[in-house]
């Protein structure tokens, strides 16, 4: 089913039924609907098996340069991959977010980079490079800042590229960590 699937939405992105993917993986529609009840489901599920490199570059460090680098720069690089992956897999995550509201927010892949931020942010404020913050929403903020479908609109309504967006989460985030949580801006 997930070969299939995978084949399928990477032909044709999220213009594909879910009968023509129980079609393509030979089984009925039944069987399908079974093990996954929507398109957002079957898409997450692609997702989780593209997100393994992702995953396994994060707990890796990001390689040397990674390891040698400070929890904020890593932060960084953590988004900047976020950002790629989710340029590159674009159709399948705005299907995840079609799921029922928040349901996405609570699927593994998500709750992963959650936590990588916020151990990443909380590792930041170990090492005194930033105020402690608030790890309860903050990560969930971030996140939001390259959330793919707003991505994906920002470059189809108004052509802004990956480059700029990343130096805006930047700006945002370097005025954000360095007042710490409740601090007045320009504080």
């Amino acid at each position: 089913l997930l070969c299939a699937a995978r084949r399928l939405f990477a032909e044709r992105g999220d213009d594909v039924t879910m009968e023509e993917v129980a079609a393509a993986a030979g089984v009925g529609k039944g069987t399908l609907y079974r093990r996954y009840p929507n398109r957002a489901a079957l898409a997450a599920a692609v997702l989780d098996e593209l997100a393994r490199d992702f995953q396994a570059d994060a707990i890796a460090g990001f390689g040397p340069e990674g390891r040698a680098a400070t929890p904020l720069r890593r932060l960084d690089m953590f988004l900047e991959r976020a950002v790629a992956f989710g340029e590159a897999h674009t159709d399948l995550l705005c299907l995840t977010q079609d799921a029922p509201p928040g349901e996405h927010r609570r699927h593994p892949a998500y709750l992963w980079q959650r936590q990588v931020v916020a151990g990443l942010l909380a590792d930041a404020a170990r090492a005194g490079e930033i105020p402690p913050q608030d790890l309860d929403y903050l990560p969930d903020a971030i996140l939001a800042l390259v959330d793919p479908v707003m991505l994906r609109d920002l470059r189809a309504e108004r052509g802004i590229a990956r480059d700029r967006v990343l130096a805006t989460v930047r700006a945002l985030l370097r005025g954000l960590l360095t007042q710490g949580p409740g601090a007045p801006p320009g504080a």
